[in-house]
């Protein structure tokens, strides 16, 4: 009995995210009808996402421009309509490119953001976003994300609070 509430005592902490660098974020491609969900960063496409199916999913561990979706604790993602997606094709986990998701600023408010050089609020501003926007992830490091405006203009970190992965609706 010990062991199986131990067994199920470990489960659920894996799944608090306590110690994840977890980021929620939107699939936002341009290319084409499908988003390719790759095995690991730039191996075989295993599955793919309908770019028009308004996914919502969690993505850690950044490695070169790849994000691995998060999958620890439920088999799947969401869509727009509400519905688990089950990914299929790999064992070794899935992976999906920077450029094809993307998180929105939360400055309803019409509040100045800054990207910064490093992630620190004291470091030096890269960057101002002054409207809401997408933004594409590429690294996490605590509270801080590291992004790149859909322009390509704008490059640096922000903190994550500032950021909405829900592409039906903002996140206040």
């Amino acid at each position: 009995m010990k062991k199986i509430l131990f067994v199920l005592f470990i489960a659920a902490m894996t799944c608090t995210k306590m110690n994840a660098q977890t980021l929620s974020v939107y699939i936002h491609d341009n290319d084409g009808p499908f988003t390719n969900v790759r095995n690991q960063p730039n191996g075989k496409v295993v599955d793919r996402i309908p770019v028009d199916a308004c996914a919502m999913l969690d993505v850690r561990t950044p490695r070169n421009g790849w994000w691995r979706i998060d999958g620890d604790c439920y088999d799947g993602l969401l869509t727009g309509d509400f519905e688990e997606v089950t990914l299929k094709g790999s064992k070794t986990g899935f992976w999906v490119h920077y450029s094809c998701i993307g998180v929105s600023t939360r400055n309803y408010g019409g509040q100045h953001l800054f990207l910064r050089s490093s992630p620190s609020a004291k470091a030096r501003v890269v960057y101002t976003i002054k409207e809401e926007t997408i933004l594409r992830p590429v690294e996490i490091k605590g509270d801080w994300v590291k992004v790149k405006t859909s322009d390509g203009k704008g490059f640096g970190w922000i903190q994550a609070e500032w950021l909405c992965g829900n592409s039906v609706t903002n996140c206040c």
